[in-house]
C-alpha cells in the first residue's frame, strides 16, 4: 500500500474542495435568482411598443446596438426608436432591465453613458 504524506492529502482536499466550491461561488456573485420559467416584468405604461413582444425580447439587443451605431456615426436621430422612448414606457430600470438581465446572466453597456432616471 502507498502511503502519501498528510501535507499531500490536505493540499489534494483543499483543491478538489476548492473545485467544488467555485461553481457556487460564481453563481452568488452573478446573482442568480433560480426562478423557473419566463421573468415577470414590470408592465409598460404605453399600449404599443416599436416591435412585437417577442420579437422585442429576443432581438431588442441587435436593435439598440444598430441604433447607437446609425445614431453615433451617422448622426440619425428617430424619437420614436430612441433609448428614451423605452424608457418613457418602462420607468423602472430595476423593475424591468435589471430583472431580466440579472435572471439570462447578462450585462449591458446602455446605462455607462445613459442615465435611467429610476
Amino acid at each position: 500500500m502507498v502511503r502519501y504524506p498528510p501535507l499531500r492529502v490536505i493540499q489534494v482536499l483543499l483543491v478538489a474542495l476548492l473545485m467544488c466550491a467555485a461553481p457556487l461561488a460564481v453563481q452568488a456573485e452573478m446573482g442568480h435568482n433560480h426562478q423557473s420559467g419566463p421573468v415577470k416584468l414590470q408592465k409598460p405604461k404605453g399600449t404599443a411598443c416599436v416591435l412585437p413582444e417577442e420579437q422585442m425580447r429576443r432581438t431588442h439587443m441587435d436593435y439598440l446596438k444598430h441604433k447607437r451605431a446609425v445614431t453615433v456615426r451617422e448622426g440619425v436621430r428617430v424619437r420614436d426608436e430612441s433609448l428614451k422612448n423605452c424608457i418613457s414606457c418602462h420607468p423602472s430600470k430595476k423593475k424591468f432591465c435589471e430583472q431580466c438581465h440579472k435572471y439570462v446572466g447578462v450585462k449591458p453597456d446602455c446605462f455607462e453613458c445613459h442615465n435611467y432616471p429610476d
